[in-house]
């Protein structure tokens, strides 16, 4: 499976790019709303770990159509996150945010590829999308967990 391979390799250059200069540049450009870097860097990598999952999960099991939907969803997920924040905020504060790069030169690329495959060999337009604004909801759902559960773990009583 050339797709789950791909998108791995995209999600964890991406996801250092952030995990390395994101939160420094959030501190400085939106102090209001910059969780701690460790809690950041927490978060970051339970998304990773989350996107591994069901990247891994659809390799080793390419006939279960949930676990396509998770992975094709997460696809998407990854695709509009890098539109928005990243390359919205970068427009927004007219300085580079971390992730534009390995956003527009990997992930909005490689993944357009992924989700074109996807649905010139047999899934829908609309599945894809359905699957997408899902995973994206339950992305946005989980990040402040991790980022509670970082203060849970990371900050002193």
């Amino acid at each position: 499976m050339m797709e789950t391979t791909i998108f791995m390799f995209c999600l964890t250059v991406h996801n250092i790019e952030e995990a390395l200069w994101m939160p420094d540049w959030r501190a400085k450009t939106m102090p209001r709303r910059s969780p701690q870097k460790e809690h950041f860097i927490f978060a970051v990598l339970g998304i990773t770990v989350i996107g591994y999952l069901s990247a891994g999960l659809f390799a080793f099991y390419p006939d279960n159509q949930h676990l396509e939907y998770a992975f094709v969803g997460f696809t998407g997920a990854m695709f509009i996150n890098a539109v928005v924040p990243h390359l919205a905020l970068t427009i927004r504060y007219r300085k580079y945010c971390p992730g534009v790069m390995t956003g527009c030169f990997l992930i909005i690329p490689l993944h357009s590829m992924i989700l074109y495959n996807a649905a010139n060999s047999h899934l829908k337009i609309s599945e894809i999308l359905i699957a997408t604004l899902i995973v994206c909801a339950v992305l946005l759902g989980v990040i402040p967990l991790f980022v509670r559960l970082a203060k849970a773990i990371f900050s002193p009583r």
